[in-house]
């Protein structure tokens, strides 16, 4: 069977080809997400009547699920496409404004309530949905196909392009996305083997109904012609298929960029980082208040600990060494001493033993920690002492791992950026494997921490330390 050209007259297109499928698929996980929320806002209610003082038991009571539901529809969740982060934040603004409509409501009804309450039950309904986003986001990481969550997709552009993309996807830590199938533009010719491949953009929406996709990713090419991405949108749009296009970024910073369009010119925007912003002041001046109430309160266990070091071995109790800080600044950090009082003069003896990848330097079974120096490590106690660091402003409590000089002196161009703000006692390296990682992962957290700073990333970094401790995983 012949198959039409995407810009034959729509009418003729019709005849052809099946019925847009386009409502079916992008409301399918839209009706998933408001049966949860309706289910959440449900057990909210249930669990406010059943608390002595809370809310009436009554018909008037369960009003408030329609309410939840016409609200979160307002923001656009049941219908806008977005990552679990994303669809966080709409729950918790529904969360944060429903309640004043709510309390007027009532008020009207005569139905009483207490502010406090209206807000409890807004808090655990969100609190509800958003694990239910989670579940279904961990099960579509888990291979479990949810639609609208994973997508079978194929990729359409120039030659050289679909190589560079398709890597990109599959290296995507969210794995949203598996390629089935491409479109190369013009005479170029890709064959990976393991996918359905199409000559030619005008066969896109004959591959995408052979391979079983509901989404196409498009990356733009200046060699190809606009009005060839203008046909093939149509005929994609003409199968109900989800259409996204790449923007070529390796890594878009989170949350600063934004889409800009005109009439005629659509372009993405790349606000500054916040670590250029006043917050960032805001941030250090946090560092260092906290740091020297930790050290006042947390005061007599770091005696303690010291004088446990000098009992266990000879040498001071405390470990002090060159690091860099801020723009190439150097300082002495401080720790508590887990190696014998040589350790640094039997270095060049355990070189061939190194586990560590790149310009590190890890052994798992150092012979050259003493007995109390591994717990001191598992439990992270060690770098208690860095609090007096962070009080000077030379760390900070959340950021890059300090740096040897001698590693920052083999450092090439781009691994420097990590340097352009204080390294901390914890960061994203620390809460994602620790001493597990290998080189390149490491520097590319550090340098993600360093494009995306905000408090948020911060507070769920200091959480997550304090998980990541408990386990005691890459601590060595």
């Amino acid at each position: 069977m012949s198959v039409l050209p995407t810009w034959a007259p729509a009418a003729r297109r019709r005849e052809s080809a099946p019925k847009p499928r386009v409502a079916r698929v992008e409301r399918r996980l839209g009706r998933l997400l408001l049966l949860v929320d309706t289910v959440a806002a449900t057990v909210a209610v249930v669990v406010a009547m059943l608390i002595p003082g809370g809310v009436e038991r009554g018909a008037e009571a369960l009003l408030f699920v329609p309410a939840w539901l016409g609200a979160v529809t307002a923001v656009g969740e049941y219908s806008q496409p977005g990552i679990l982060a994303a669809r966080t934040r709409r729950l918790a603004f529904v969360s944060i404004m429903l309640p004043t409509a709510v309390l007027a409501g009532t008020d009207v009804l005569g139905y009483p309530l207490s502010a406090s309450t209206v807000l409890a039950v807004c808090v655990l309904a969100a609190i509800l949905g958003m694990l239910a986003r989670a579940l279904v986001v961990a099960s579509a990481r888990h291979g479990f196909r949810v639609s609208d969550v994973t997508h079978r997709v194929v990729l359409a552009g120039s030659g050289p392009s679909l190589p560079l993309i398709r890597a990109r996807l599959e290296s995507e830590r969210r794995h949203r996305f598996q390629v089935v199938g491409a479109c190369v533009a013009g005479d170029a010719v890709w064959d990976p083997g393991d996918v359905v491949i199409g000559a030619g953009l005008d066969r896109c929406a004959e591959v995408v109904r052979g391979c079983g996709a509901d989404a196409a990713v498009i990356a733009p090419d200046p060699a190809i012609p606009a009005a060839d991405f203008r046909r093939l949108c149509w005929a994609l749009e003409e199968v109900g298929i989800r259409i996204f296009v790449w923007t070529g970024l390796h890594d878009a910073p989170t949350g600063r960029t934004a889409l800009d369009v005109t009439d005629d010119l659509a372009m993405l925007h790349l606000r500054a980082p916040r670590r250029l912003r006043p917050s960032f002041a805001v941030k250090r001046l946090f560092d260092r208040v906290a740091a020297v109430t930790a050290l006042l309160l947390l005061s007599p266990l770091l005696v303690g600990l010291a004088v446990a070091v000098r009992l266990d071995s000879p040498g001071p109790a405390f470990f002090r060494q060159t690091r860099v800080g801020r723009d190439d600044s150097r300082f002495s950090i401080w720790k508590l001493r887990t190696m014998c009082f040589d350790a640094e003069a039997r270095r060049s003896e355990l070189v061939a033993q190194n586990e560590a990848s790149g310009l590190l330097f890890k052994v798992h079974q150092d012979p050259r920690i003493t007995r109390l120096g591994r717990w001191l490590r598992r439990t992270s106690l060690d770098e208690l002492p860095q609090l007096i660091n962070v009080a000077l402003g030379q760390m900070s409590l959340v950021g890059p791992r300090p740096a040897l000089p001698s590693e920052v002196d083999q450092y090439p161009p781009d691994v420097r950026h990590r340097l352009v703000v204080e390294p901390g006692i914890t960061g994203l390296w620390q809460v994602s494997g620790r001493s597990d990682l290998p080189w390149n992962e490491a520097i590319r957290l550090d340098q993600e921490y360093v494009d995306n700073w905000s408090f948020l990333l911060d507070i769920r970094i200091l959480l997550r330390t304090i998980h990541t401790v408990c386990l005691g995983r890459g601590a060595y």
